[in-house]
C-alpha cells in the first residue's frame, strides 16, 4: 500500500503510522522510499512526544507541513524519521475507519512541493484505502494475539486435553497431554486415540475405553497401570474440520479419591467403634467370670489331688481348663482392642526425638528375631530433629507395623526402618521384602477384623487401631504394596511446636 501511494503521488517517501494516545507511542507500520533502509524494518516504534504527529494526532483533515528543518516552526528534531532522509515537505492525512482515527498516511518530498487541490483529493481517496488496509491489519493482529493467548492458555491448563477428528485421530493436544506421552505436541498430531490412551494409561485402558468412537458426552473414571486414577470426560464437537469430532479431557483425581476413601474408612471405623464399645463392655464381665471360675477349678483340683486318685478319668482336665483360660484371655485382648478402636484418644504433644524413638523400636524388633536370615536396616534422616507429638501413640503404631513386617518376611528377608522430613511433615517408614498384599486385599487393609495372617495369628485390629492413632496424631497412616514385592507403611506426623504447660 505504501509503495502504491508513493508511485501514484510521485512522492519521495511514503509511510503509514498508527499511534496510541494512551501509551504516547507511534508505530510505523509500513514505509517506502527511505534511503536508510528503515522501510525494510516494519513495526518501528518511536515516542509520540516530541514528534510532529503529537501536534496533529487529533486532526480530522489533511495537514500540509512545509519547510522541515528550514522553518523555525518545524525543527528537524520533531521529524526523527523524515528529517534524516532530507524530506522537506510532507502531507499528513488521518486514517479513519468505523469512526475511529487509527493513524496517519505521510507523503514526503525532498524538494519543495506545492500540493494542488487535485492532489489533496487524490491523497484523501488513497487515505481511505490505507485506512481500510490498516484496519484489516489491526484485526489480524487482534486475532493473532487472541490466538496466542488461547494457545498459551490451552498449554497452561494442568489437565490433559486432546481433540480428535471423526477418525479418532488427534488434531490437537495441549502440553500436559503431550508431556504425559513423552512427546512434543506436534508429534502427537495424527496419533490415534487408542495409541494415545495406551501411552497415557496403559493397554488395558485403551482396549476398554477406546474400542469404539464415542458420539455422545460421557465421563468415566479409570485407573492407569501405575496405579493413579483419572477422571476422563468426552465432549462431542459440532465440527472439527469437515467432520464431527470430540475433545477428551482428564484430571488426576488420585489424591481426591484417596481422601474420599480415608473419609469413608474413618466413618466405618467410627461406626464399628461405637458398636464395639457396647459389645466389649457387655462381654468383658462374662469373660471375667469364666476366667475366674476356670482358674479356681484348676487350682482346687490340683490342691485336692483328685487327678492322682482317678488318673484315667481326669487326665485331660488340666488341659481343658487351661485352654478355657487361654481363650478367655484372648477374648479379653480382642475386646480391649475394640475399646482402643472406639476410644477417642487425644494426643498429648511433647517434644520427642523421632529418630531415637524409631531406633529403639527397631532394636526391640531385632531382639525378637530368631533367624540369621532376617536383616533389619535403620536409615534415619538427621533433618527430622525433635517433633511435638504423643510418644506413646507413635510407639504403639511402630510396634504394630514392625511386628507385622516381621511376620511378613517369614524365615528370611529384610526390614527397613527409616525416617524422612518432607516439608512440614515427618514420615516414619517401615518397609519389608515379604510376600506383599494383593490389590483386592489392600483396599481393606485398615478395616477392623480384616487380616492377611493365618487363622489364629491375628485379630485384625492392629492396623485399624494404628490408623485411628495416626489420625489422632493429626497425621495419617498410608500403605504401598505389590504382591510379591513387599509392603511399605508410612506414619505421617505433622511438625508442631510443643504445647505450653500452664503454671
Amino acid at each position: 500500500m505504501a509503495d502504491t501511494v508513493r508511485r501514484i503521488m510521485r512522492a519521495d517517501t511514503t509511510s503509514i503510522a498508527s499511534f496510541s494516545l494512551v501509551d504516547k507511542t507511534v508505530r510505523w507500520k509500513a514505509m517506502s522510499g527511505f534511503r536508510s533502509g528503515v522501510d525494510e524494518e516494519p513495526g518501528i516504534m518511536t515516542p509520540l512526544s516530541g514528534n510532529f504527529l503529537e501536534r496533529i494526532a487529533g486532526a480530522d483533515e489533511l495537514v500540509i507541513i512545509k519547510g522541515i528543518g528550514v522553518s523555525d516552526e518545524f525543527p528537524a528534531t520533531d521529524f526523527p524519521m523524515h528529517s534524516p532522509e532530507g524530506v522537506r515537505d510532507v502531507a499528513v492525512t488521518p486514517l479513519k475507519a468505523r469512526g475511529e482515527t487509527l493513524g496517519t498516511l505521510v507523503v514526503g518530498y525532498r524538494d519543495e512541493h506545492h500540493f494542488n487541490v487535485e492532489e489533496e483529493k487524490l491523497l484523501e481517496g488513497l487515505a481511505e484505502m490505507a485506512a481500510l488496509a490498516l484496519d484489516h491489519a489491526r484485526l489480524f493482529e487482534t486475532v493473532g494475539a487472541a490466538k496466542k493467548i488461547w494457545e498459551k492458555t490451552f498449554d497452561a491448563i494442568p489437565d490433559g486435553i486432546i481433540v480428535h477428528d471423526h477418525q479418532m485421530r488427534i488434531i490437537r493436544c495441549n502440553a500436559h497431554a503431550a508431556d504425559m506421552m513423552d512427546m512434543q505436541p506436534a508429534q502427537a498430531i495424527g496419533l490415534t486415540c487408542a495409541d494415545a490412551f495406551a501411552r497415557l494409561f496403559g493397554e488395558r485402558a485403551a482396549a476398554y475405553h477406546m474400542s469404539e468412537s464415542r458420539g455422545t458426552a460421557s465421563s468415566f473414571e479409570l485407573q492407569a497401570e501405575d496405579g493413579r486414577r483419572y477422571l476422563v470426560a468426552v465432549a462431542p464437537l459440532d465440527e472439527v474440520g469437515s467432520q464431527p469430532g470430540s475433545v477428551i479431557t482428564w484430571s488426576d483425581v488420585t489424591e481426591l479419591s484417596d481422601m474420599q476413601e480415608q473419609l469413608a474408612r474413618s466413618r466405618r471405623l467410627a461406626t464399628v467403634g461405637q458398636l464395639a464399645a457396647g459389645v466389649a463392655h457387655e462381654i468383658n464381665n462374662p469373660l471375667a467370670t469364666i476366667t475366674t471360675c476356670a482358674e479356681a477349678t484348676l487350682r482346687n483340683i490340683r490342691k485336692s489331688g483328685a487327678l492322682s486318685e482317678s488318673p484315667n478319668e481326669g487326665r485331660d482336665w488340666p488341659f481343658y481348663l487351661e485352654e478355657i483360660v487361654r481363650q478367655a484371655l484372648r477374648c479379653k485382648e480382642i475386646t480391649r482392642g475394640l475399646l482402643d478402636l472406639s476410644r477417642q484418644r487425644r494426643a498429648t504433644r511433647v517434644a520427642c526425638d523421632i529418630n531415637e524413638m524409631t531406633a529403639q523400636c527397631a532394636r526391640l524388633v531385632e531382639d525378637r528375631i530368631q533367624s540369621d536370615a532376617i536383616n533389619v536396616k535403620i536409615n534415619l534422616d538427621p533433618e527430622v530433629g525433635e517433633v511435638a507429638t504423643d510418644a506413646g501413640m507413635v510407639r504403639q503404631v511402630l510396634d504394630n507395623l514392625m511386628g507385622n513386617a516381621l511376620d511378613a518376611v517369614g524365615e528370611s528377608g529384610e526390614i527397613t526402618v527409616s525416617t524422612h522430613r518432607v516439608n512440614e511433615r515427618v514420615a516414619i517408614e517401615v518397609a519389608d521384602t515379604g510376600h506383599g498384599i494383593s490389590p483386592e486385599m489392600l483396599v481393606r487393609i485398615f478395616d477392623p477384623f480384616f487380616t492377611t495372617k493365618d487363622q489364629g495369628k491375628g485379630s485384625g485390629l492392629g492396623l485399624a487401631i494404628s490408623y485411628t492413632l495416626g489420625e489422632a496424631l493429626g497425621g495419617a497412616l498410608t500403605v504401598e504394596s505389590k504382591q510379591g514385592a513387599g509392603s511399605r507403611f508410612r506414619l505421617w506426623i505433622p511438625r508442631r511446636a510443643p504445647e505450653r504447660r500452664e503454671e
